[in-house]
């Protein structure tokens, strides 16, 4: 079971991938990169300042959370649409999702989807196979035509999510929970909640 973000407005939040990236170095000369783990998304959110009532959904929703054990379905506030759609949300290209077709390495081919759909680099769109919800960001665009488009996006796609996978292109999806010990919420008048979000499989 996933719970929603609480309903009180945000301050501006960009998700931001997470390298996982070591060096060995030979005194200040760096010798060696390797990647350790899978990059993931952090988001650091903050709300505005809140009333009484809001501090009350924002409660309940720490509650709800369990200190990071319970899933967080997150999609980015003030990044949701792609830029050729700033000022057109209500476009139906955004609403008609897309089928993942095929996957190589940061590749993604993708039909079903409505031609002249615009995306373009750094753009974020998601990919669903059951409850996994994965976001990316799109490194190469493309315009579709023939009811297709070919992309590259970051990060790599983890092997949970496969072929047949639905595609988001407004209101992208991410599974996240929230970072044990980053939730804080004055004890004062209108405060600002503040906590970090951390990508997870579901």
């Amino acid at each position: 079971m996933a719970i929603s973000l609480p309903a009180v407005p945000f301050q501006i939040s960009y998700p931001q991938l997470v390298d996982s990236v070591s060096v060995s170095r030979a005194g200040t000369r760096a010798m060696a990169f390797v990647e350790y783990a899978d990059a993931y998304w952090q988001v650091q959110m903050r709300t505005v300042p809140l009333s009484a009532s809001q501090r009350l959904l924002v409660e309940a929703f720490k509650d709800a959370s369990r200190g990071g054990l319970v899933t967080v379905t997150y999609t980015p506030k003030h990044m949701c649409i792609p830029r050729a759609y700033w000022g057109d949300a209500d476009n139906a290209a955004l609403t008609n999702t897309g089928n993942l077709v095929s996957i190589t390495g940061n590749s993604l081919v993708i039909n079903s989807v409505t031609n002249g759909l615009t995306l373009a680099a750094g753009d974020l769109i998601s990919l669903t196979t059951g409850s996994y919800n994965s976001l990316f960001r799109v490194q190469t665009g493309a315009v579709a035509v023939a009811n297709a488009m070919t992309i590259t996006v970051e990060p790599t796609v983890p092997s949970y999510i496969t072929t047949g996978a639905v595609v988001t292109f407004k209101n992208p999806l991410a599974n996240m929970r929230v970072m044990p010990g980053s939730f804080s919420i004055p004890d004062e008048f209108n405060p600002v909640a503040s906590f970090t979000l951390v990508e997870i499989p579901k």
